[in-house]
């Protein structure tokens, strides 16, 4: 296989000075699978002090793990000291040197131990300098048969030693149309609640690596039935097997809401909502005299569990704000509307954000019974398009006169005057022609007195 020329003068340089080098992880990975990776990385007998002295430039992103980015022609590439069990760290002799067990395959005992220690087989394979494929785990042949499996099946060490694998595990099954082999299936379902020692903020990278996948409802259910839904979203629990009780839904509220997310486009905020739009629907669960059942509000309240789940992962102010928006916004289509509720909406919701709106409401009613009716969002679609041409009054920037016309007329600096431009945007909404500076003006006066 290829390697770049870059990586192939690390590799020779750390030879010369009598060390063992070679590329792996997913790089190696990711050529077997016919697509170009898009980084390298490399693994040597190498201290990182050592390395560092080899090449003038470098960045110990990771020392006291063992990696350092070595930058050369342009290439950056992390270069990492053989990984060593955790009872072997701090020996203080470089992995590869000595007589480490493990070299059954003919190849260096160091590089075994170190793809040993890899969270899956199909990444703990190696290159050699001339790109000879070091495979001692059947990585290869795990790729052929897309299952994910840990060396030496020892996924019980290596979700101990770092739980977020079990998020990574979850996340490959999306990405590449895996399964788990049994003993990482197992494994996860017995240690799912030691992703809680996991930061938040890598938890939240690994869960939107999951939604923006070509599978991401593969990836919630696989979370669900391990256990990880419970540590990463328990506010999502209570939608499996919750029975809608309503002839326009043909699944459960988990059902509907996997089939919505199937049905949005790759976009994280879309996708983060379309996972939680009907959250609050088992908070409002109601029963009509018929044994209909409806939960009225449910997007209000989904909204706002929906900011405090986003919050706890440390998701940014904008995007908590953003699917908020779209999850409390989610039901507002409207088949009969005149105009003012259309502007109102968009002032809510903001031009910027239509398109994932719809996208969103589209997903819905495909989660729903057949036949699908998108007549009423189809109407309000043309109709805010109609709005937005005609530029109409949407927001109380768009009036005629500002908060300093009123100051200067009379009014008194404080909430009266956001009052007063609220009431004066009411106006012009329901009249857009209203939208004169001394009509507005003239219409304060009566406010005034």
């Amino acid at each position: 296989m290829r390697i770049p020329n870059g990586v192939a003068k690390i590799i020779r340089i750390l030879k010369q000075q009598d060390h063992q080098a070679f590329v792996v992880g997913g790089c190696v990975r990711d050529q077997l699978l016919g697509s170009e990776p898009v980084d390298y990385d490399v693994v040597t007998s190498a201290t990182t002090a050592e390395i560092m002295a080899y090449f003038p430039k470098t960045v110990p992103i990771g020392e006291k793990h063992g990696t350092i980015a070595v930058l050369l022609d342009g290439f950056s590439v992390e270069v990492s000291t053989f990984k060593v069990p955790a009872t072997a760290e701090g020996s203080g002799s470089p992995a590869g040197k000595g007589d480490a067990p493990g070299a059954e395959w003919g190849i260096p005992a160091g590089l075994v131990q170190d793809l040993a220690l890899r969270d899956f087989t199909i990444n703990a394979m190696a290159l050699d300098a001339a790109g000879g494929l070091i495979d001692p785990f059947g990585g290869a042949e795990d790729l052929r048969r897309q299952v994910l499996r840990s060396p030496r099946d020892e996924a019980e060490q290596r979700i101990i030693e770092d739980p977020l694998r079990m998020l990574r595990a979850v996340r490959f099954c999306c990405t590449l149309g895996f399964t788990l082999h049994r003993t990482v299936y197992e494994a996860i379902a017995k240690h799912h609640d030691l992703l809680q020692r996991v930061a938040p903020e890598r938890v939240r990278e690994e869960l939107n690596r999951i939604l923006i996948s070509e599978r991401p409802s593969l990836g919630i259910r696989l979370l669900l039935e391990t256990g990880l839904l419970w540590q990463v979203m328990p506010e999502a629990i209570p939608m499996a097997g919750f029975d809608q009780q309503n002839k326009h839904h043909d699944k459960d509220v988990f059902d509907h809401a996997m089939a919505v997310l199937e049905a949005t486009p790759p976009r994280l905020e879309v996708r983060l909502a379309a996972l939680v739009h009907d959250i609050g629907k088992p908070r409002t669960f109601s029963l009509d005299e018929k044994g209909t059942g409806h939960f009225y509000g449910h997007h209000l309240v989904g909204g706002r569990v929906a900011g405090e789940i986003l919050r706890r992962l440390k998701y940014d102010n904008k995007t908590v704000e953003k699917v908020s928006m779209l999850v409390s916004e989610h039901m507002s289509r409207f088949p009969r509307v005149r105009d003012v509720t259309l502007q109102r909406l968009v002032g809510r919701v903001g031009e910027d954000n239509l398109v994932d709106l719809f996208d969103l409401q589209r997903a819905d009613i495909l989660g729903t019974a057949p036949p699908f009716d998108f007549t009423a969002l189809d109407t309000m679609k043309e109709g805010i398009a109609r709005i937005l041409s005609e530029k109409q009054p949407l927001r109380v920037k768009d009036l005629a006169v500002s908060g300093h016309d009123l100051l200067r007329f009379g009014f008194q600096s404080g909430p009266e005057i956001g009052l007063v431009l609220d009431r004066l945007l009411t106006a012009v909404q329901e009249d857009p022609g209203a939208n004169d500076r001394a009509a507005l003006l003239k219409m304060a006066k009566k406010y005034l007195k």
